[in-house]
């Protein structure tokens, strides 16, 4: 494989776009999976205009026009009767557009686009065990499924392997993730019993529920948020319907049919973490293994897409300018840059869940404010994140 390279741990989503955001710009990249497949649990997710320009100049608008669901906008509802509570239309002109698609969908998307690249090497049931700085470069030990080891050389390693990253612990930010105290329900429904190709979101006290449509419009994507007493570690584990359904005895009559008609759910503990540092000498990290997301700002995936758009730019700029050498800087610069925008990211999704899930006469009041904010009151709270562009 043809120098510079990049070694990249964790092919999801951020990974993947990592991958192929050095790609393009003639950098070499081995991403290493320690799954022995490739794939991401999870049902759906949103693609908002600051994350989908990046996409987009990766060369994946119409691979993603494939199965992706255009966004009409956004209506938040009071749980108890499903009375519109703010609605806020996506502009038609709005480019990038608002996408509104299956997790597993945009993974193969980035996959398709990756296996497609000559300088990217995808290496799968294989993790990262250790790094250390050598020549110039790094050495990464890896360890198979079965214990055996190899040896890989790179000018740098990017950690993109999710909250529970083994390349965060080697740069030595060994801070646990601490439970939220919820859990996350996550299912598919059928098309059409959620109404418009809109984003429609239910608060409650201590609950909300969100869904959307996805799979280009063929199926819907529903999530219910509950409060739990103890966390479980790892991505998922099968949910009761009987108990989800029990959560939503007392919603409008629309959400608890499209509770009722959904299947396969599964449930994860919801976790958070402080942010890391995100650079250290020739290791960066990005995405959840940099700064975990919680849910309710829908911008975990995007934010690692970012992340990705940043460090190739950055570590591209210092290639041409000072050669290996320059890495070190690049990644500093990027943690650098990085740093104020997922700190406020990640307490406006904090700031999310507190609101969601407010109770009496708190939940009264914020139901008040939104009706007073409105549409053009939401687009310029939150201008400051979907309006970002890299450069």
């Amino acid at each position: 494989m043809s120098a510079p390279h990049f070694l990249i741990a964790g092919a999801g989503i951020g990974g993947l776009t990592m991958a192929l955001s050095l790609a393009r710009r003639g950098i070499a990249a081995t991403v290493v999976e320690k799954r022995t497949g490739f794939g991401e649990l999870g049902a759906g997710l949103q693609i908002s205009p600051n994350s989908g320009h990046v996409l987009d100049g990766l060369d994946l608008t119409l691979p993603l026009k494939r199965v992706a669901v255009r966004s009409q906008g956004l209506v938040v509802r009071r749980w108890r009767d499903g009375r519109a509570l703010l609605e806020a239309p996506t502009p038609e002109a709005a480019q990038p557009p608002y996408r509104l698609l299956k997790r597993s969908d945009l993974h193969t998307v980035l996959l398709d686009a990756a296996r497609a690249m000559p300088n990217i090497r995808l290496v799968v049931g294989r993790g990262i065990e250790d790094v250390v700085e050598v020549d110039g470069g790094v050495a990464a030990t890896l360890t198979g499924q079965s214990g055996q080891t190899e040896t890989l050389h790179g000018l740098g390693l990017v950690g993109a392997d999710g909250l529970w990253s083994r390349v965060r612990d080697l740069t030595g930010d060994a801070s646990p993730p601490v439970f939220t105290g919820f859990e996350a329900w996550r299912a598919l429904a059928p098309a059409g019993m959620a109404g418009q190709a809109q984003v429609e979101l239910h608060l409650g006290a201590g609950r909300h529920a969100v869904h959307y449509p996805v799979a280009g419009g063929r199926e819907t994507n529903l999530v219910v948020v509950r409060r739990a007493t103890e966390a479980r570690e790892g991505w998922s584990r099968e949910g009761d319907a009987r108990q989800v359904a029990a959560q939503v005895a007392e919603a409008s009559r629309p959400l608890r049919d499209l509770v009722a008609a959904a299947s396969g759910w599964q449930v994860w503990s919801l976790f958070d973490r402080k942010p890391a540092a995100m650079a250290k000498g020739r290791i960066a990290l990005l995405g959840d293994a940099a700064h975990p997301v919680l849910p309710f700002l829908a911008q975990g995936a995007s934010l690692a897409i970012e992340d990705a758009a940043v460090l190739a730019r950055l570590l591209a700029q210092a290639l041409e300018t000072a050669g290996a050498a320059g890495v070190p800087a690049a990644m500093a610069a990027y943690a650098s840059t990085r740093a104020q925008r997922v700190a406020r990211v990640q307490e406006a999704s904090r700031s999310n869940g507190r609101n969601f899930h407010l109770g009496w006469p708190l939940g009264i009041a914020r139901d008040i404010a939104l009706g007073r904010l409105g549409a053009e009151g939401m687009r310029r709270r939150y201008a400051w994140l979907y309006d970002w562009r890299d450069g």
